[in-house]
């Protein structure tokens, strides 16, 4: 009547597939949806609801093509989260040696090699990222694919198996989701932050990660058993630091054995060629 009609109806008139589930009525209902002017209908690409594995709703996806707006441009940025890693530390330092190998400075000057350097690792880097990309997005569609076909057999048979296969696939999908929302969090401008520095689930289940991954539960003081006592784990600590950072000789004579020290020592020195580069 007012010229907004259902994009989805439109689209699948004659689909059985539902976006709301009432676990009191146990009933399936479509009560999500997109309506949009009559005269952009022709714009539209696809329509179709996505499996809710968050929300206890199913999303309801529209594509338009508007070829008139030009997408933002994009500027790329390391993700500190890779840095997080041991696997892609490793690899960002065989790149560096294997680039240093073949483009030392004997062969340029150093401020060509240190650019050459950054631009090598960042080819490499999103090479790594777009590979991590596609094995995460197939994952996702896998799992995508599994749940429309779970939540379709619930439609059809309701039974207690196919309701018990769309939880699990839901939970896997939570899991996936979460993950994503944490590094889309971290990335965000602090402006955007709804709470502010304010204490959060979010934030209390990060420092609850790092807690449980600095926590010492035992340790072993002299040769003895090793014990979980707190007050033994702080004892045997505050030795350990104490006689670390305590010098066990004299002023007198030091000073004669700490110069034959450092001159003993092979401190490297700039070549020739070296410092004309640099000059």
């Amino acid at each position: 009547e007012g010229g907004l009609p259902h994009i989805w109806l439109e689209r699948h008139p004659a689909v059985r597939e539902y976006s709301f589930h009432s676990q009191v009525h146990d009933s399936f209902s479509r009560i999500d949806m997109v309506l949009l002017s009559s005269y952009l209908l022709c714009r539209v690409e696809s329509c179709s609801y996505l499996p809710h594995s968050i929300s206890d709703h199913s999303p309801l996806q529209v594509v338009m093509d508007f070829p008139e707006v030009l997408p933002l441009d994009h500027r790329w940025r390391l993700n500190p989260r890779c840095l997080a890693t041991e696997e892609f530390v490793a690899m960002v330092g065989n790149w560096i040696d294997e680039y240093l190998v073949h483009n030392g400075p004997p062969s340029s000057t150093p401020d060509y090699v240190w650019e050459a350097l950054k631009a090598t690792l960042r080819g490499h880097i999103i090479s790594h990222s777009v590979a991590y990309k596609k094995k995460y997005c197939a994952r996702v569609l896998k799992l995508e694919l599994e749940l429309r076909q779970a939540e379709t057999e619930e439609y059809k048979n309701r039974s207690t198996e196919s309701r018990e296969r769309v939880v699990k696939i839901r939970h896997d999908l939570n899991m996936i989701s979460t993950s994503k929302a944490e590094n889309a969090l971290l990335r965000t401008k602090s402006k955007y932050y709804a709470r502010g520095d304010k204490a959060g689930k979010l934030l209390a289940w990060q420092l609850r990660k790092v807690e449980l991954e600095c926590h010492i539960s035992e340790i072993c003081v002299s040769e003895s058993a090793p014990s979980g006592d707190p007050s033994v784990i702080n004892k045997g600590f505050a030795s350990y630091y104490s006689s670390l950072y305590s010098s066990e000789s004299s002023f007198q004579g030091s000073r004669d054995r700490m110069s034959n020290f450092m001159d003993a020592l092979p401190i490297p020195a700039l070549t020739e060629e070296d410092k004309i580069h640099i000059d």
